[in-house]
């Protein structure tokens, strides 16, 4: 069966997510070739309420609730697509789960096993965008408020204290690292002073690579 590749971006808000997405999307196009992005949390099917009520019981249970979510959005949006030999753009995925829900005592792995459990797919390429807490904060006050963020069930991953930030920014690296010793290929950009078309010709030229 064709296979795609499946490539997750992913890193704390206003990191720069969207800017490479953005950019890898129109550099693909130009080479000819096809490729779709997704962003979990806006799906249609996925249940924020339901996300939010487990992240009021802890980050085990919030963890098993994103990633039956991830399953499912997944199944419906993800492999089907990399059975067509498409090139799948994930804006956030496991790097998130594995990073935001491992502050209080649930491990990497515990997270890292649980989405084995659910056959979440590994990605061929994960992409970590990080930059330090005060220029995140910065450009979140640069940009208008979205239709998602003035809704209260959206899932936006922003705290609201500088120091928690700041360990989810450490966490990243963490996350890194961790995903290295797991044999998945990561891309990590520092993205305080980023050129973005620069940056993403690394990510064209694995992809490139890979399908040779």
């Amino acid at each position: 069966m064709k296979k795609g590749l499946f490539i997750v971006v992913d890193g704390p808000s206003a990191s720069g997510k969207d800017s490479v997405i953005t950019q890898v999307l129109k550099d693909l196009e130009n080479l000819g070739l096809k490729a779709v992005s997704i962003e979990e949390t806006k799906e249609e099917n996925y249940d924020r309420k339901r996300i939010l009520l487990a992240k009021d019981q802890g980050d085990k249970e919030a963890a098993e609730t994103i990633i039956n979510e991830r399953a499912k959005i997944y199944e419906e949006k993800v492999t089907p697509q990399l059975a067509n030999g498409t090139i799948v753009i994930a804006n956030r995925g496991e790097p998130s789960t594995l990073s935001y829900q491992t502050l209080n005592g649930l491990t990497m792995q515990n997270v890292w096993e649980m989405h084995r459990t659910q056959d979440i797919p590994l990605p061929d390429l994960v992409v970590i965008t990080n930059c330090s807490v005060s220029e995140a904060v910065r450009r979140e006050g640069l940009r208008k408020i979205s239709f998602e963020e003035k809704n209260k069930d959206f899932l936006s991953g922003k705290f609201t204290t500088l120091e928690k930030r700041k360990r989810i920014h450490e966490n990243y690296e963490k996350t890194k690292d961790f995903l290295e010793k797991k044999g998945i290929t990561v891309i990590y950009l520092d993205t305080d002073k980023m050129n973005v078309p620069q940056v993403c010709k690394k990510i064209i030229s694995f992809i490139k690579g890979k399908l040779g």
